[in-house]
């Protein structure tokens, strides 16, 4: 029964305010509402239909006493039956409506790669190796017609006419009722992997080596009508409007001219023949360096192939509108199409056993099968290979079972409300479980299911905390009403993270920040309408300008940079110490800029460590969380250099200048108040605590009036007058 939207919306709010209240860190939603959400589940018995819902799919049975190992094709006569194609014994199995299996005919070759039904009800099979084709009445095969190719990969009947898709060569023929018949096409791909005849007599072909798809018409003339980027053409189907989708897949494994879905040889492959010579024949009977052997399918991976193995597309073909691809994946291939409506086509895909409905304009999965390679979809029949296995859909009382993909919170969360939109039939039932990890992929670390609750009973996801969590719905129906699931939706709310101090250092002694006059940031003015139309519109005013580095005598800087992984709010504490001493001093608190710059005068010479402590709990009262860093010692010094002359240093004039903390970086002189020269220490480097210089006066200079200025790293200035070089000042 659906509640009352607004309440329910009442109810999930109130839920989430709950998560909210534990810890002021944001709660954050996971939402399911569309096709594409739902799709990346696994659906068993529940379908996502093209509008974007959860529903339940019609009951899917599995027809035991099909043992074969491998599953080739497949066709459904009127009354039920079902003719399966099979390899590794020759064998062609039917399977009645009522799920009975027995072997309906056995054939000399080992593969039977295409099955096909007359207008009489006569079964055609296509057997490989070999090219033959056989008609088959009451069980017992006789050849009808020998294509004189290594395979025969497909049948269709259009009217009369039987058309046989071959490899190696890579030919269509065409054979009348009496099983004279003709090559009609020779491709010059060394395969045509599959045939479908449409509505109006056309016969669609697909082939395998550049994946073209070709059309014949009903007086044998063969055209290209599509140029794939892929290497084959693995399926066409068509509708009775007139549309056509075409499947075309590639894969990383096959070799050069290889259909993507013929088996690996079961017998060690022929040697390639040597490469040509340029004088080893008329280039015009050159042919393909291509080799088949045919045996067990290529089966998916046990594991999840490397991204780009497998590439699919599936194209639709609509009457006086190019080609367009309305499906793609670099994860999955189609290995069949089955029966078309005019608005959408099944797909059987692999590895992941995957059946979609395919549309004009979107796609949602119909069904994901435990055997990962849905290869055959014919009527209400499908056949899988890797392992293989044969369903039949019915009707009835119906059971299904939809996970959700696994949801990456980021990192360790709590969980909060649950909630979903949709409609419960009273007969039907729709219950929730979930569970959670640390693990990408759910394992035996991850908590078990929950019990399963009905799902209106269950306001809360029923998880303990982890990274991942995933949500499953059960629904039944003792008939045709299904539950209907439009939306789910599930909080968690990550778990507090320390803010991170990437750096913290200071600044060159006297280097400070000012910041401009300009106006402040968040600032926003309204702006005249657009020309065109009639609303006034939001800027935000310029931005401020990044602070400017100035120099002030006697400060010091701390600047720093904090993140926070939550996006919180980062306010630091200051503290400082006399290097040597344990006992932390209050600098300045509060500080919600990346820096900040105070007078040193007030402390004596010497080192010091400063300590930054950044904390996110203005965002997370109760729960907040703190990184602290310590810069390296910071020398503070303010006291300026001592100059002495030399004695007995009259010409030219010696002294020296002494720093008690910091190295002397620079020393000017002057006569008579002119310019500023610069001198060199007597070294030659300007790199100690204590340097010595000499200034060779020209003899008018020598009665002037001499000042000497000397700076030091710390830039404390200190200066000394000489009245000459007499000494007398």
């Amino acid at each position: 029964m659906r509640a009352p939207l607004l309440l329910r919306v009442a109810a999930f709010l109130a839920a989430v305010l709950v998560s909210r209240v534990a810890g002021a860190a944001t709660a954050r939603i996971w939402t399911s509402d569309s096709t594409g959400d739902f799709s990346a589940g696994e659906a068993r018995g529940v379908a996502v239909t093209v509008d974007g819902e959860l529903v339940l799919s019609r009951s899917l049975e599995r027809v035991e006493g099909v043992g074969e190992a491998v599953l080739y094709d497949a066709v459904t006569a009127k009354g039920g039956d079902v003719y399966l194609a099979t390899g590794e014994a020759g064998r062609i199995l039917r399977i009645s409506p009522a799920g009975k299996v027995e072997t309906f005919a056995t054939l000399a070759e080992k593969q039977v790669t295409a099955i096909a039904l007359g207008a009489d009800g006569a079964v055609f099979a296509g057997a490989s190796p070999g090219g033959k084709v056989y008609r088959i009445e009451k069980g017992k095969p006789a050849l009808f017609y020998d294509t004189k190719a290594q395979y025969v990969w497909a049948l269709a009947f259009s009217g009369p006419s039987l058309y046989v898709a071959t490899g190696l060569p890579g030919e269509i023929h065409r054979v009348d009722p009496s099983g004279s018949g003709r090559r009609i096409h020779a491709s010059t791909e060394p395969h045509v992997r599959t045939l479908h005849a449409a509505a109006g007599g056309d016969v669609w072909a697909g082939t395998s080596g550049s994946g073209l798809v070709l059309k014949v018409d009903r007086a044998g003339n063969v055209t290209t009508v599509y140029d794939s980027s892929k290497t084959e053409v693995t399926a066409i189907a068509s509708a009775a409007d007139g549309r056509v989708w075409a499947a075309v897949s590639s894969s990383d494994a096959t070799s050069v001219g290889e259909p993507v879905a013929a088996p690996p040889p079961t017998n060690p492959r022929p040697p390639r023949p040597a490469a040509a010579t340029p004088d080893s024949g008329d280039d015009k009977e050159k042919k393909p360096e291509v080799t088949v052997s045919v045996g067990t399918p290529r089966l998916a991976p046990a594991r999840p192939p490397a991204r780009g193995a497998f590439s699919s597309e599936v194209v639709l073909f609509e009457k006086d509108e190019p080609p367009r691809a309305v499906w793609s994946s670099s994860e999955e291939m189609v290995f069949d199409l089955g029966d078309a409506d005019s608005t959408s086509v099944l797909a059987g895909t692999g590895p992941k056993g995957r059946l979609y409905r395919i549309s004009r304009d979107t796609s949602a999965l119909e069904r994901t099968l435990d055997e990962k390679q849905v290869s055959i979809v014919a009527g209400d029949a499908l056949a899988t290979n890797g392992a293989s296995a044969f369903y039949r859909i019915r009707d009835g009382a119906r059971t299904g079972e939809y996970v959700a993909p696994v949801k990456d919170t980021g990192r360790t969360s709590v969980f909060g409300a649950f909630r979903f939109e949709g409609d419960v039939p009273a007969t039907s039932k729709l219950e929730v479980a979930f569970r959670s990890g640390e693990s990408a992929a759910p394992d035996t670390t991850w908590s078990s299911w929950s019990d399963y609750r009905p799902a209106a009973d269950s306001p809360r996801v029923s998880a303990p905390p982890g990274r991942y969590l995933q949500w499953k719905l059960r629904m039944s129906s003792p008939g045709t009403a299904s539950p209907t699931v439009r939306r789910v939706e599930a909080a968690y709310r990550n778990r507090n993270a320390a803010p991170v101090i990437e750096a913290f250092f200071a600044m060159g002694p006297s280097e400070v920040f000012a910041r401009s006059a300009g106006g402040g940031s968040n600032v926003f003015e309204t702006t005249a309408p657009d020309e065109k139309g009639i609303f006034t519109s939001l800027d935000e005013s310029k931005a401020e300008a990044p602070p400017r580095k100035l120099l002030r005598k006697g400060y010091r800087t701390l600047t720093w940079k904090t993140t926070d992984p939550d996006g919180d709010s980062v306010v630091s504490d200051l503290e400082f110490r006399p290097a040597g001493s344990a006992r932390w001093i209050p600098l300045k608190s509060d500080v919600r800029d990346s820096f900040y710059s105070f007078d040193t005068s007030s402390l004596p010479d010497g080192e010091y460590v400063f300590r930054l402590k950044a904390s996110d709990a203005e965002s997370n009262p109760g729960e907040e969380k703190t990184a602290t860093r310590e810069s390296s010692p910071v020398l503070v010094d303010n006291t300026p250099p001592v100059i002495r002359r030399t004695a007995g240093s009259d010409n030219p004039l010696r002294f020296e200048v002494v720093d008690s903390a910091s190295p002397v970086v620079e020393v000017e002189y002057s006569v008579n108040a002119k310019e500023w020269l610069p001198l060199v220490p007597e070294d030659g480097l300007a790199d100690s605590r204590k340097e010595t210089y000499s200034i060779p006066l020209k003899p008018e200079d020598r009665s002037g009036y001499l000042l000497v200025r000397a700076t030091d790293a710390a830039h404390n200035v200190a200066a000394a007058s000489f009245g000459g070089v007499d000494g007398k000042r």
